[in-house]
Parts: structure tokens; sequence; C-alpha cells
């Protein structure tokens, strides 16, 4: 009898179970290569489906029958064949049970593998499906047909060392994911390969070139250091740091830092080491990870002059077919991303959010705004870096200008190599702006206003769209009509990049300019105001706005105020942010913050750190019991999961319009979804 593993396709060819199995197995093993893994991404390729080597599915293709679990029975084989008390057979074994169904811990699957294996009970699992393969007698009849093909491996590469990691429960979830990505990815792209020959040729990445591409950003460079209206000095210290960045490419891959003030080309600096570390090291790959989309939109300008192929992945992008698929499996020399689609598929339990994770082997990891990190899951998340580097030939960048003294954090062991040659030396050098701490008496926003009023260029930032509304009003009836801006979420992201540009070019040509605005602009964003003032918040974050004031260093020192809005209700928009913004009182009360001083910074950090429980307790208990969905559950970068709407932006009106025609006429559809996304906000419902 032949076995099939899928119906016909277009040519009307059916696939045996040998030739998907064989496929996979090749595919797989070429995916876990990486990490040096090779035969246990065979083994689970060969295996994966062996439960279609039984009539019971011969029926299913044919639609003469439904609900057969055809994955539970390679685990059963896996168990047997390596036993279900040795870390390799529970791993592989969890792998193919999981591969149709999200991933699940071993003990979810161990009595239906007993009761398959052996044929005790009802031939039903847990939901109510019959398992492909049931009793002695036909896994007997499965296993001579299977090895008819294939040899079973009986040395396997030994398990990792989970125990002498820091955190081996988390070590060991993070390399079951990566059998699970490998065997989804090799799964999915072998099944598409018989029903569209040659996908594979067609959605594969191109290979990074990066001896190319550092000509190119060279290029760049030059391209900007004519245009520059910075002072001689500050571009002699961007010189200087970009050659640091360069030089550091060459050591030995791991956990780097690069600390540097705002205002220092950091973005061109950081794929500089990136592209030279891979040349040096044989990287595969390039992944850059930004906190906001205003950044990413700004920075991607310049990347993709010197990385073609780049490929964006975050929630604005409009993608091709091809793309689209390419961006399924991270399949790119060079990836720019967001902290959410980096961070949550290495704690997800969901086959399409971990498809890609195998491709992040071999990398560099570039983390711009490393600040940015949410406190709540900051050790599971510091941790899995490290495990990146030390286990999956990683080398993970933290950069930031407010470099964060994780060291302080309890039972955490964080020591990475920095790449400044001396970042004191930088901050001294790259004083900019004269600081006004102005925390004994609140103002009103009705007074500040006022106050700005005798600056024709001015920012000023809050802690929450409610303060910004209010300030915005106010300032409106002082101030004349067009010398006026806000930016904030509450604004879609195209309406944003609109007026970020209009308020660069009044800036660029000194005419009036007052902007309102929240924390979407304190982070990576180009603007250059000589006023700024922020309201009182943690001090990464006021030190972040303070890079928005005399940014390039042209005239005099600008003036930064740090004040405290009189206003009703509550001033921050977290307990979190609550807390950190209580450490920098407390630091102003034993001595004036100079927040180019590093040992004032770390003096911030340390009870900020030190003080903490750790990550959120729910977390640390899922991450214990290996509890694959509750691990997804509890780690969300963005907590709070807002309804999206679109928005009638006048910039963007034929979009709308082209949109609610669709709409009306097709329904709500994922295309419609991506086609929306430049002109849609998130709203929290109450």
């Amino acid at each position: 009898m032949i076995y099939y593993a899928h119906s016909e396709n277009a040519s009307g060819q059916n696939e045996t179970a040998e030739v998907h199995l064989s496929r996979v197995g090749a595919l797989c093993a070429q995916f876990l290569a990486s990490i040096g893994y090779r035969d246990w991404g065979d083994i689970l390729g060969k295996t994966h489906d062996f439960g279609k080597l039984s009539k019971l599915f011969q029926l299913v293709l044919t639609h003469q029958k439904t609900g057969v679990n055809h994955a539970l029975p390679g685990a059963a084989l896996l168990t047997r064949m390596y036993g279900s008390d040795s870390e390799a057979g529970r791993l592989l074994s969890t792998t193919v049970a999981s591969h149709h169904c999200g991933l699940q811990g071993y003990s979810s699957y161990e009595d239906d593998i007993k009761r398959s294996w052996n044929g005790n009970g009802r031939n039903l699992d847990s939901q109510n499906r019959e398992y492909a393969l049931f009793g002695p007698a036909e896994y007997q009849q499965a296993m001579t047909e299977w090895r008819r093909a294939f040899t079973p491996r009986r040395n396997l590469t030994p398990a990792p060392a989970f125990q002498a990691t820091e955190d081996p429960k988390l070590s060991r979830m993070l390399f079951q994911r990566f059998l699970f990505s490998a065997l989804i990815d090799a799964d999915w792209s072998g099944t598409a390969e018989h029903y569209e020959p040659g996908y594979l040729a067609r959605h594969t990445g191109p290979v990074l070139k990066p001896d190319m591409a550092l000509e190119r950003l060279a290029a760049v460079r030059r391209e900007k250091q004519q245009c520059s209206t910075a002072s001689p000095a500050l571009n002699q210290l961007r010189d200087q740091l970009f050659d640091a960045c360069l030089d550091a490419g060459n050591q030995s891959p791991g956990l780097f830092t690069l600390t540097a003030p705002t205002g220092l080309g950091k973005t061109l600096s950081l794929l500089a080491f990136a592209l030279q570390h891979c040349v040096r090291w044989d990287k595969r790959r390039i992944i850059l990870i930004l906190p906001y989309l205003t950044i990413i939109e700004q920075n991607c300008r310049d990347y993709l002059q010197i990385i073609p192929e780049l490929l964006e992945l975050h929630s604005n992008i409009h993608w091709s077919e091809n793309t689209r698929l390419l961006a399924e499996r991270w399949d790119a020399p060079c990836i720019v991303t967001t902290n959410v689609s980096f961070f949550e598929p290495l704690f997800s339990a969901q086959a399409g959010q971990c498809r890609h994770l195998h491709q992040l082997a071999n990398s560099v990891i570039v983390l711009d705004e490393a600040q940015s990190l949410p406190p709540r899951l900051l050790d599971a998340t510091l941790r899995t870096v490290k495990l990146l580097c030390d286990s999956y030939n990683c080398t993970a960048v933290f950069s930031t200008a407010t470099q964060p003294s994780f060291q302080h954090r309890p039972g955490l062991n964080w020591q990475p190599r920095e790449i400044a040659p001396d970042p004191p030396a930088l901050f001294a050098a790259t004083r900019r702006v004269t600081w006004h701490w102005r925390l004994d008496k609140p103002i009103s926003l009705r007074d500040l206003a006022e106050e700005m009023q005798i600056y024709p260029q001015c920012c000023v930032i809050v802690n929450l769209k409610r303060h910004a509304r209010k300030l915005l009003q106010v300032v409106c009836e002082l101030r004349p009509e067009g010398e006026v801006f806000y930016l904030s979420t509450d604004l879609c992201s195209a309406h944003r990049s609109d007026v970020l540009a209009e308020v660069c070019r009044r800036l660029r040509d000194g005419l009036p300019c007052l902007l309102v605005a929240t924390q979407c602009v304190e982070a990576g964003v180009d603007l250059d105001f000589p006023v700024l003032y922020r309201a009182l918040a943690p001090l990464d974050a006021l030190i972040q706005a303070a890079g928005r004031c005399n940014r390039n260093g042209e005239g005099p020192d600008g003036q930064m105020t740090v004040f405290v809005p009189n206003a009703e209700g509550r001033l921050y928009p977290s307990e979190e942010y609550e807390r950190a913004t209580l450490y920098v009182r407390t630091l102003a009360s034993r001595h004036e913050i100079d927040c180019n001083n590093l040992s004032h910074i770390d003096e911030y950090y340390q009870p900020l750190y030190g003080n903490d429980a750790g990550d959120r307790k729910e977390l640390r208990a899922a991450i214990q019991s290996e509890d694959y969905s509750e691990t997804e559950q509890q780690y969300r970068i963005i907590p709070q999961a807002g309804v999206q709407v679109i928005v009638p932006y006048a910039g963007k009106q034929a979009l709308y319009e082209r949109l609610r025609d669709q709409l009306d006429s097709r329904g709500l559809t994922s295309e419609i979804i991506r086609s929306a996304r430049e002109i849609t906000v998130s709203c929290i419902l109450l």
C-alpha cells in the first residue's frame, strides 16, 4: 500500500508520506544546523507525520474521515526511540506532538502517548479526535513501513546543559521553541513546495553582503557630512564614535553596550559595527530593534540606501505577496522591527509566531533605545538575550544615551563589553543644554502655556495625552494659527509623519514653531529645538527628551526645563513610571542632578533595579512551571489591548475612501487591515 501525506496539487500529483518526510527532514536539519543540532532536525522531520502511515489518515485525504490526530503517533514513536525519561526524548516528542496545535509541555501529552501506544481505553484524545495509530499492532505495521525508507538515529547530539544556565527552565523553553520553529517552518515550507513547486526558490531571501553594504554606508556618511550643519567639534566626536564601532566589530561575538550621548550618529555607527562584525565572524543576518514606529520610519530612509534588501517588520508596512512570505519566515539579510515583534515570539506558543525563531541564530541583534525595555519583563528579556548570545551564536548590542545599569538587578549576571572608548569623556564633551530643575512648586498648564509664548521655537513634552490636549487648547488661544503643532499617538502614523516633517522644516528655516507632544517624540526623533520643557519623568526619559534640544550644538546652550504639572488626577501613565519618577525626586533631594555625569545616572538606576521585585509574579510562575500558553499570555510588551480605528485623515483621504468602499462591499479583510495601518489609531476600551 502507498501512503500519502497530501492530496493532489495543480498537476494532479499526490505527495507520498516518504517524500514529504524526507523533504521536511532535510529542511529541518538545515534550519537547526546553525545551532549544532542538524541530526535533531533530521529525525524531527522524518517522524513528524509518522501518523500518516495509517489507513485511518488515508481516509482523511479522500474526505471519508475527519477528526484524526496524526501528530501524536510521531511523538509516541520518538518517546519509544529515545525514552520518556531522557531530555532528548521529551523535547523531540513535545515538538512533534505540538506541531499542529501550538506548543505545550510534555506532561500535556504523556497520557495520550501512553494510551495511543498501548491501545488502552477509547481511541480518542482529549479533543475527541481519533488517534491515527492505536495499539501495538498498528504501530508495528507503521514502523515497518517507516523503516523501509528511514533508519533510526540512535546517537544524537547531547541536549544542551540547561542546568548550567542562569535560569534552566527559561533555557529549556527557548530551546524547545527553536526546535518547534524549525519543524513548523520546514513542514509549512515543504507542504507549500508540493502545492506550489519552486516555492522555496521564489521565497528565499538574498544573502547578506556586508562588504558591499559597508561601501554604501561610507557613501551615505560622506553625503551626510557634506550636508551637516552641526559644529566641527560635534562632527569630530561623531567620526570618533563611528571609527570605534567599526573597530569593535572585529571583537569576538557576545554581548555589547554602546553608551553615547544623543546626537552622535549612533544610527549609522551601530550599522557599521554590525556590518563589520558580519564580515569578521560570518554572521548571516542583522536585526535592528527599535521601540517606536516614528524612529523606524526615520532610520529606514538611511538603512535602505545601504541595504536595499532590508525587510521592515512592523504594523505600518505594506508588503507584496512575496515580501509577506519573507516576513513570515524572517528570511532577509537585514530586518528592522519593534520590541513587540522581536521579543514576544520568543515567549510564544503559537506556530505562526514561532515559525521564524530559528532564523535568529548566528545574527547580530542591535537594540536601539535599550532603556525602553519594560521593567516588569526585564529579567526574562535580558536572560533570553544572553541565551541567544551564549547558545545560538548571536551577538547583541544594547545602545542608548541612558544605558541602564542592569548589573544592579538582583540575580542577574550582566557583564557586556562597552564599545564607546570613553563614555564619560563623550558625555562631558557634548554638553549642549543648560538644565533648570523646577520641582518644588507645580505649575498650571495655563501658566506654562503663557510662559512659553516668549520663545519663537519651543517644545513641551508631557506624560499624558490628556495633559497634552489641554495644553494644546490653551496654547492655540495664545499663538497665531500655523505656529502650533501637536504630536501624540492620538494621531495616525501618516498624520504624525506629516506633522514631524513640517516641524522640522520650520525649525530648519528659522520660522516660529511651538510643539506640544507626548513621549512619542523623545527617543530617536530628529528634532532640534533651542528651548524644551519636560514634565517630570524617569531620568532616562528626561535625558532622551533633552536630545531634542540643541541637538546639533549650533548655537548657545539649549535651555531644558523640568517641571511638575499642576493638574487634576494621575500624573503618570503607570505605577512603574511613577515609581521611577520618585527616584528622580529622591536623587534631586541629595544633590543637583548632572545628566552628563554617568555616575549620577548609575546612582539613579541602582535603587531602581536593586530594590525591584523582579518580573511580574505571574510570568515567573508560568516560566517555572514551563507553561508555554500562560507564558505567552503573561509576556506582553504592551499589556493593554486596544481597538484599532480607521480615521479619515485629510492627508490620506483617497486611501480612506477606497478602504471605506471595500469595507462596504467585502467586509473587513486582512488586506484592508494591512492597507489601513498608516491611518489607524488605537483606542482603549474603558
